[in-house]
């Protein structure tokens, strides 16, 4: 199976929940090495992403710690990398501010291997790790394509502070995916006006008609939609102790994708996407992610 991942490159300042202070690889960092963790034989995982000069090393060793990546389609560019300080308030809530930004993903880049990929993850990292246009022309040929809406329902203040705020298009973005995926807090804002939830889910599934919706809560689990009225609720697996839960959803739905995409049943999937969060939540940052496949091995759904 051939996963095209696409998300931006973050260096991470973590002001974690357990009152330290984190500096690792973040953003497409997490997904991309959880899935590293469920690579089989055969498979190819092609990142297509852009990194500063500043992040050049960090490359290098992402390479040669994970070798199931196929780094050919990431590329340096001369400027700084994408940077965002996290600041923790609870085990499932914070706030960020985006120090700086590469530019997006552009067609050009990704079109040579788009026609290979089986599955297509995408994690809006930033907000613009790809143009809507771009977003539009993933759909196709067989594969699944999964898009984690995340910073699409942000709006970026003068001072790089981000807080959840409604998109203009958001209608457009739902219809890009097969799957979509936003936590509660980002759902609440993506959709201008007073809808509740309810509202919210019915007008998502008539706007694109996603095959799933899945809606992350935190400590309270996940909640995956058929339909507005037909879901599954998927429980969280508490971590014995919580470090940081930067990058629990990213593990949680490249878990699921990946799961999804090999036809594996939604429960099953699922199951092993909690798991995967609640690894995530007991390290510091990324470091530490290559544990994630044995564990995964030693408690698999």
């Amino acid at each position: 199976m051939t996963t095209l991942v696409l998300g931006h490159l973050v260096l991470d300042e973590i002001h974690s929940y357990d009152g330290n202070v984190y500096r690792s690889p973040g953003g497409i960092t997490f997904p991309l090495t959880a899935f590293c963790a469920m690579t089989e034989t055969g498979d190819s995982l092609r990142p297509v992403f852009p990194y500063g000069v500043d992040a050049a090393g960090v490359m290098q060793t992402l390479a040669a710690e994970y070798p199931e990546i196929d780094p050919r389609y990431c590329w340096e560019v001369d400027e700084e990398n994408t940077r965002v300080r996290l600041f923790h308030t609870s085990a499932s809530h914070y706030n960020t501010q985006l120090v700086r930004s590469l530019g997006p993903i552009t067609w050009d880049r990704l079109s040579p291997v788009l026609s290979h990929a089986d599955l297509v993850y995408l994690n809006m990292m930033t907000g613009h790790d790809i143009s809507l246009e771009t977003a539009a022309r993933l759909r196709g040929e067989g594969r699944l394509v999964y898009i984690d809406l995340h910073m699409i329902a942000y709006r970026v203040h003068a001072d790089g502070r981000r807080e959840p705020a409604p998109s203009e298009h958001w209608r457009q973005w739902v219809r890009a995916a097969d799957v979509l995926q936003c936590n509660e807090h980002e759902f609440a804002a993506l959709i201008p006006g007073e809808a509740d939830e309810q509202q919210r889910l019915r007008m998502v599934f008539e706007a694109g008609s996603p095959h799933l919706f899945v809606l992350t809560r935190g400590e309270a689990g996940a909640d995956i939609y058929r339909a507005p009225d037909v879901h599954m609720h998927v429980p969280a697996i508490p971590a014995p102790r919580v470090v940081d839960p930067t990058g629990c959803g990213d593990a949680f739905g490249s878990t699921l994708a990946i799961g999804l995409a090999r036809g594996h049943g939604l429960e099953q999937a699922a199951g092993r996407a909690a798991r995967a969060a609640s690894f995530v939540a007991g390290i510091p940052g990324s470091i530490g992610m290559r544990a994630l496949r044995e564990y995964l091995r030693g408690g698999a759904a």
